[in-house]
């Protein structure tokens, strides 16, 4: 943790990732003032691999009590990764978080596969495992529905964390608009599906993601030390809340990626019907509700599979770049679920690289490569602005523009935008505060056989 707050009220995130979990207090202006990471372990079962949230829950408890200055923090808000739901009856889980790489069995998949709504209707494509969270519902509802009769309340996860902390239910766009089958984003409504299957009543009301629901509850405050008056809001999802620090803050027309574990392409002026499903592009829906396209792939967990063996050495330069493309190296997609190449089984192709800092010039010069074809897919426009995690690798954001066809190509230096674009939700509807924005323009790389090896990329790629 960084010591020294601010005098000034803060906020705390509560940032739940697929990879990590983070606690963050941050000043109005969006400093980081404190923040704290444990790993995200999923327990494998019983009944299923499921999230740890007691382990979370008890960590979040202890790491508040131990920050720094707790009085001075006036807000707690939730930003979560999608796909994940907490299915409650009133006081507790009826069955654990489901990780959404589980497997669904398959003789249910088929079943929904008979209920699913079209593409046309939610905009959600058919994602591998439990990533459509409509699939997910449909499975403890068929196989366990006993226990389903127990459910009174379907929490969406920034939400269900909300509930803990304040015990107020609500549902938000964001994460049920999140490719789960559930909204349609054409009539901003629920899907067939949700009263279909006799889901609509236990959704509770739909809110902003940065209304206030109320206080912390006593025995959080009396656990973590926070002020009684302490205010939660509703939350909102993780990819969400990048994007939501540059629709406010930001009037020029602008694209997004956003990276981490997924890498997000949002493309808000593509039109909604040119979207491909078979390609995992969707309309994912703003926090104002409205649709927005978007493509999506693992390109962390790619990028760091793919850099396994190469150990603690993560710097390469422009030389070992120049030399991946000069002898014309590949790595094929994919090597995760979903994505622009779904159901490819990933490969290599031509020299291999047995020197480290080459190794990662072509994993990096893969994962720009996907994330550009998911780009073309939504004919990406307007100023590209490049954030989260990739934003490191100086190199994969210049290849982006370069080979993009953008106006310009800006990098967010704020290492936690996710965090501070769910943080800044407690001053939405206050003009008065100025949107930290901290954008450097990315320069293009000149490489005469780059071109060529694009090419040759896609074509091997099919």
């Amino acid at each position: 943790m960084t010591a020294g707050l601010e005098n000034d009220p803060s906020t705390l995130v509560m940032d739940v990732g697929k990879t990590h979990v983070k606690v963050l207090v941050l000043s109005e202006a969006g400093s980081v003032l404190e923040e704290a990471k444990i790993d995200n372990q999923s327990i494998d079962g019983p009944p299923y691999t499921h999230f740890d949230t007691e382990g979370i829950w008890q960590w979040l408890l202890s790491t508040v009590n131990n920050l720094a200055d707790k009085s001075k923090i006036r807000a707690i808000i939730s930003t979560t990764h999608g796909c994940a739901a907490a299915l409650v009856d009133g006081c507790e889980l009826v069955f654990p978080v489901l990780d959404y790489e589980e497997e669904i069995p398959l003789e249910t998949s088929e079943a929904f596969e008979a209920v699913v709504p079209p593409f046309a209707e939610t905009q959600t494509p058919k994602l591998p495992g439990g990533q459509n969270l409509g699939r997910q519902l449909f499975w403890f509802q068929r196989n366990y529905p006993e226990a389903f009769l127990r459910v009174k309340w379907i929490l969406t996860y920034p939400q269900y964390w909300a509930w803990r902390l304040c015990g107020v239910t609500a549902s938000e766009l964001t994460s049920i608009g999140c490719h789960a089958h559930l909204w349609n984003p054409h009539k901003r409504c629920y899907s067939t599906l949700v009263d279909q299957q006799g889901w609509g009543a236990l959704f509770p009301p739909i809110r902003p993601a940065y209304d206030v629901l109320g206080p912390i509850l006593p025995e959080v405050a009396q656990e973590t030390g926070l002020a009684p008056e302490c205010q939660v809001y509703n939350g909102i999802h993780d990819s969400n809340a990048a994007y939501s620090l540059y629709l406010r803050g930001r009037a020029k027309p602008f694209s997004l990626i956003s990276t981490g574990t997924w890498v997000i392409i949002f493309s808000p002026r593509f039109p909604v019907a040119n979207l491909n499903e078979e390609r995992d592009t969707l309309a994912n829906v703003n926090l104002r509700g409205e649709p927005l396209p978007t493509g999506r792939y693992m390109g962390g967990r790619e990028f760091e599979i793919l850099s396994r063996d190469v150990g603690t050495e993560k710097d390469f330069t422009e030389a070992d770049l120049r030399k991946v493309i000069e002898k014309k190296s590949f790595i094929l997609p994919s090597y995760a679920p979903g994505g622009p190449f779904m159901n490819r089984k990933g490969s290599t192709y031509g020299p291999e690289c047995e020197l480290s800092a080459e190794i990662l010039a072509r994993v990096t010069l893969y994962v720009a490569l996907v994330t550009l074809t998911s780009m073309r897919m939504l004919n990406v426009d307007g100023d590209l602005i490049i954030s989260g995690s990739f934003v490191n690798n100086p190199w994969y954001c210049r290849l982006l523009a370069t080979l993009g066809e953008c106006e310009r190509c800006y990098i967010d230096h704020q290492s936690e935008s996710t965090a501070v674009g769910a943080g800044l939700l407690a001053f939405w509807n206050d003009k008065a505060v100025e949107w930290p924005l901290n954008l450097t323009p990315v320069e293009k790389f000149e490489e005469s056989g780059l071109t060529a090896y694009v090419e040759e990329w896609q074509n091997l790629s099919g």
